[in-house]
């Protein structure tokens, strides 16, 4: 039993801890709170919704803690968790592939923003394209959404668009760029399909001309599917913003590194909003089932992802593990890459693919339904 002279030293201890525990809950709560209200109006909020692994983890430590120290304070953090409970399944996950109906119909969908095929790296650029060629054709996916796709005209040189439809089974495709890099070089969005497409058409964004959305309506045994891909806004980060996630600022600076990235990110969250929207409306006035792919360059825990994907299920959250990490990168982003869908849709299978040939990882899912369920 303790004595007169340690029990104040064990309380103070507890209220210390206890102190540190619910300032460890703001955050996350805050992050729900980044993840609902617009970027334009608390623009710095989404900042919280980055951090959202952190202020995870930090409050399953609080749990642990409690439970050897005082269980009564267990549901401080655990009751925190439980509130953004829809977060956490789109952040991590554990499950098994679906059901396989013989009599549904079935689609093989791949995203993959393969950062210009690495066409500027003289030394290892073509050696990386056979590797994504190999993929795809391993793969053998039946409507595959490129994002940062590079196309040229020129003679002796990367005509990918043409070589893809060649070997791959996905001869129909829907095709738009951003701008021609110089000369007959071309960068951009494409949409390749095995099915004939019906229809082609993009979502046009005001807030910049290097990032938008195309649509491309695809016709399988009857069914037409609207299929979307989307390149949302990219921070942008330069060489200085990168050096200084490496560790290699000088210390004097990194409070202004630290400015400068936080305006970066702001900045990318307001343009990522209008292009947001202007999908999500569009999506509404679609009278077909969508699929709805491409790199939102946001995390599950953000203001895109979460208006994106209502009313829309997520594959990863039906067959994803783990956290689906899908950018390679110097800065920890997590998922940034996702197919999601109709509800009429049911993924029964879902990966994410190990290849590091890009700076993203390509996902997979394959959707299944009932033909009398679209119709």
């Amino acid at each position: 039993m303790p004595t007169a002279a340690t029990t104040p030293s064990i309380q103070k201890k507890h209220w210390f801890l206890l102190a540190i525990n619910i300032a460890a809950v703001v955050p996350l709560l805050l992050a729900y709170a980044a993840a609902n209200f617009p970027p334009s109006t608390l623009g710095y909020l989404t900042l919280f919704g980055l951090a959202y692994p952190f202020s995870l983890l930090a409050n399953l430590a609080f749990i642990l803690i409690w439970i050897f120290k005082n269980r009564r304070y267990v549901f401080i953090s655990a009751l925190a968790i439980l509130m953004g409970l829809n977060h956490l399944t789109a952040f991590f996950q554990f499950s098994t592939s679906g059901s396989v109906d013989s009599k549904a119909n079935q689609l093989k969908v791949l995203t993959y923003n393969v950062h210009v095929f690495d066409v500027f790296d003289k030394k290892n650029g073509a050696e990386t394209r056979d590797a994504i060629y190999d993929m795809l054709h391993r793969e053998q996916a039946d409507v595959i959404c490129f994002q940062e796709f590079y196309q040229s005209e020129k003679s002796k040189s990367y005509p990918t668009r043409d070589t893809l439809i060649k070997f791959l089974p996905t001869k129909y495709y829907h095709e738009r760029y951003t701008h021609a890099i110089s000369g007959q070089q071309y960068f951009g969005v494409v949409t390749l399909s095995k099915y004939p497409i019906a229809e082609r058409g993009f979502v046009p964004f005001a807030t910049d001309v290097n990032n938008f959305c195309i649509y491309t309506d695809i016709v399988k045994t009857g069914d037409t599917i609207r299929v979307y891909n989307a390149h949302l806004q990219s921070i942008r980060f330069k060489k200085e913003d990168y050096d200084l996630a490496n560790g290699k600022t000088e210390q004097n600076e990194i409070d202004d590194a630290g400015k400068r990235i936080a305006r970066r990110l702001k900045t990318a969250f307001v343009k990522r909003q209008e292009q947001v929207d202007r999908i999500s409306s569009h999506m509404k006035e679609c009278k077909y089932p969508v699929v709805l792919c491409g790199d939102f360059n946001d995390p599950p825990v953000s203001y895109a992802y979460c208006t994106l994907a209502e009313g829309l299920k997520d594959s990863f959250k039906e067959c994803g593990n783990g956290i689906g990490n899908t950018y390679i990168g110097a800065f920890p982003s997590f998922r940034i890459d996702y197919i999601l869908h109709s509800p009429l849709f049911e993924t029964i299978d879902y990966s994410t693919l190990s290849e590091e040939l890009s700076d993203h990882h390509a996902v997979t899912a394959t959707l299944q339904w009932r033909k009398e369920d679209i119709q």
